[in-house]
């Protein structure tokens, strides 16, 4: 993964990054393989190496431990109606104004982000939801280590600190 620039970005939120996603799988002709398992663990992906590069978080929304890997519980939310079948739809949020709340659709990420998503895209765009969630749960993962100590019955967050360690190590080894 190539570094992204350090600068002093706010997060974004999953909605935006999944957007992003969704949209990269469509200009490429891949929406048919964009599930929401692979969108989670994209956005997953993107977040541990942006954490490891950066020293900051990529999203500002918690990854918990469930089952089959890292989900963003807001994601997960929109899109399991979907099932297995590919996500077809923007994902939404609620912003906060003046006047109250609003939903709105993000289209993306910001333009200092786009190359860095991009980039993750290009690398792991070909691999499925569920291999992409095998690789979640090899020894020394986050997910796995979260798993072997507490268990996902709880959704329990992996925190920020641990998958930074964890991907600093990879980026350290050159993986």
């Amino acid at each position: 993964m190539n570094n992204a620039q350090n600068t002093a970005m706010p997060p974004a939120t999953a909605a935006e990054i999944a957007n992003e996603f969704l949209s990269l799988a469509v200009d490429d002709g891949l929406q048919s393989t964009m599930d929401q398992m692979k969108l989670q663990k994209l956005t997953f992906y993107a977040h541990a190496w942006y954490l490891a590069y950066n020293n900051r978080p990529l999203i500002e929304n918690d990854f918990e431990a469930w089952p089959w890997g890292p989900v963003v519980r807001s994601i997960y939310v929109q899109t399991k109606g979907f099932g297995d079948r590919p996500v077809d739809t923007l994902l939404s949020e609620f912003k906060q104004s003046e006047t109250g709340f609003s939903q709105v659709f993000p289209t993306g990420v910001s333009d200092d982000l786009k190359p860095f998503i991009k980039n993750v895209w290009d690398v792991l765009k070909s691999l499925s939801g569920i291999q992409l969630s095998n690789s979640t749960h090899a020894q020394g993962e986050p997910w796995t280590i979260v798993n072997e100590q507490q268990g996902t019955d709880q959704k329990p967050v992996i925190s920020n600190s641990l998958i930074a360690n964890i991907f600093k190590k990879k980026l350290e080894a050159g993986d």
